[in-house]
């Protein structure tokens, strides 16, 4: 797992879970997740920027909300990144896998 010292604020980095990868993110100390994989057509989102609360694709473009889940460009999409809940117990980042 990862570390809160692991991930600057504005930065993103991809972390293993029950053998899948997700990407975490630190939005101005809020951390927040989604798989690794871009709905659209599977881009690693670990390597794409973040822009606030908005990951998008490297692979084709495509920007993501990781507080929904929902696209935000293009708006039209109806895939959605699957949100998982991110919770900071004694310095750990901890995602809610279910």
């Amino acid at each position: 797992m990862a570390e809160v010292n692991d991930i600057p604020v504005g930065q993103v980095r991809a972390v293993l879970a029950e053998n899948r990868s997700y990407v975490v993110a630190n939005v101005g100390g809020e951390f927040l997740a989604v798989d690794n994989r871009c709905p659209h057509l599977g881009g690693p989102l670990a390597r794409g920027k973040l822009d606030g609360a908005v990951i998008t694709c490297p692979w084709h473009g495509w920007e993501w909300d990781l507080r929904t889940g929902r696209p935000v460009w293009p708006a039209a999409a109806r895939d959605r990144a699957r949100p998982v809940p991110v919770r900071v117990e004694d310095g750990g980042i901890l995602l809610g896998l279910l």
